[in-house]
């Protein structure tokens, strides 16, 4: 499809902080998306895709920047290279190192307990890095290792039970089966929608299909990486409740915000029955999609202070992102996808995402990042009711367009993965 291409002043004016996309201190929460699916959405990106050697400054091309992670749900965030390419990262080549390898018996209270692993200048031992880049990020981390450690146990008490290297590589598996059926069946569905999870399942992916051109293994799509899958920006709210007899903390603060630094306090454990959905309904609600950031993400404050203002803005950093790697408009997309059958798609929800558009002062074209915001604040995420018709949540999930792009790409990277559940085994559960 032919690039957008937007006066890169036009992008700055739009993104910078205390401008049009800049949310106030009360921003609305989703009725039904619990904030740490945010945060999986996070890990799940990092599970998936790192680009290290883009640049905002020039034109990109995607063909030229590799993938440093691999572009499938596998897990080398938690697991590296395995105990023999990675073993710093094992007890004995068979459990993950936490915290707790290294509790001092003789310290109450030693916080190690509740954390990961650290070498003695405080850097976490884990497979990617980014995983320790704030608290909540670090925490989720946490519950995969201990999650390995939990099955290898369970594995191990069975009659006729493999050990050593066998007995790992059946618990690797397992524990990654359970995530990539996570990812399906409740991250896309509650971001995504039901009924286009369901289409894809059904009835193939329209858009994303890497087969056609002949490329049998999966890959990052450009306009997934630069645009589509960046919508969690709007969806982490300013405030989070991350203890049930705790106070709000900001994300961005001291307590939640500050990564790569061991935990400090106990205030910082996070109990994953207020972040995810547990039964009861009593959960944290994500910040709604719109198009809208909190203020600290326009002004990020770990950025060199050198930089001009504009590009310590992470909402200017994406759309220039998007525009250095030539990227086409969301209505492009939108019309694309019309074209390739996408029966949710039509030409009335694109023009009214487009006039959205005009009231950011945005000629002809939305950048594709932003038409994904628009959209689910606009249109909103898509159901069918018992009575067959098509309903709308705006604000609490992606639209049409965002929500085809991403649900095809995850799963077809599942689909394209001969050691994936799709790949291998579609009636495992």
């Amino acid at each position: 499809l032919p690039p957008l291409y937007l006066n890169p002043l036009l992008l700055q004016e739009i993104g910078k902080a205390g401008g049009v996309m800049q949310d106030d201190a009360t921003s609305k929460r989703t009725s039904d998306v619990p904030a740490g699916l945010v945060f999986f959405g996070q890990f799940i990106d990092h599970d998936i895709t790192f680009d290290d050697q883009s640049s905002l400054t020039a034109t990109n091309d995607p063909e030229g920047v590799e993938n440093v992670r691999t572009p499938t749900l596998d897990l080398d965030s938690v697991y590296g290279d395995g105990p023999e390419g990675d073993p710093y990262l094992y007890v004995e080549g068979l459990k993950l190192l936490t915290g707790q390898d290294y509790v001092d018996a003789s310290t109450p209270g030693d916080l190690r307990r509740y954390d990961l692993p650290r070498t003695p200048a405080m850097t976490a031992m884990i497979g990617d890095m980014r995983n320790d880049e704030n608290r909540i990020i670090s925490q989720m981390q946490l519950g995969f290792l201990r999650f390995h450690n939990r099955i290898v146990d369970v594995l191990g008490k069975k009659p006729n039970a493999s050990a050593g290297p066998a007995l790992f590589e059946e618990a690797r598996r397992v524990v990654t089966l359970h995530y990539q059926l996570i990812v399906v069946n409740d991250f896309l569905r509650t971001i995504c929608g039901n009924w286009i999870v369901d289409d894809i399942l059904a009835n193939g992916r329209k858009v994303f299909r890497p087969e056609a051109m002949g490329i049998c293994e999966p890959f990052i799509p450009i306009e997934f990486a630069t645009a589509a899958y960046r919508f969690g920006h709007t969806m982490v709210p300013q405030l989070l409740r991350i203890q049930a007899d705790g106070e709000p903390l900001p994300v961005f603060g001291e307590m939640l915000g500050n990564g790569f630094s061991p935990l400090s306090s106990v205030k910082q454990i996070v109990d994953w029955s207020l972040l995810l959905e547990g039964g009861d309904g009593s959960y944290e609600r994500a910040g709604q999609v719109d198009t809208k950031l909190a203020q600290v993400l326009l002004d990020l404050p770990f950025m060199r202070p050198e930089l001009p203002p504009f590009m310590r803005s992470l909402a200017v950093r994406n759309l220039l992102r998007g525009q250095s790697f030539l990227i086409p408009s969301g209505e492009q997309v939108g019309e694309a996808m019309m074209a390739a059958g996408a029966p949710e798609v039509t030409r009335e929800m694109i023009e009214t995402v487009r006039e959205m558009g005009k009231a950011l002062n945005l000629p002809k074209a939305t950048p594709l990042w932003l038409y994904v915001l628009a959209e689910g604040k606009g249109i909103g995420r898509m159901d069918v009711n018992a009575q067959g018709q098509k309903t709308f949540a705006p604000g609490e999930g992606l639209g049409p367009v965002g929500a085809r792009l991403v649900a095809e790409v995850i799963i077809g990277l599942l689909e394209l993965d001969p050691r994936s559940f799709l790949g291998s085994n579609r009636s495992w559960s």
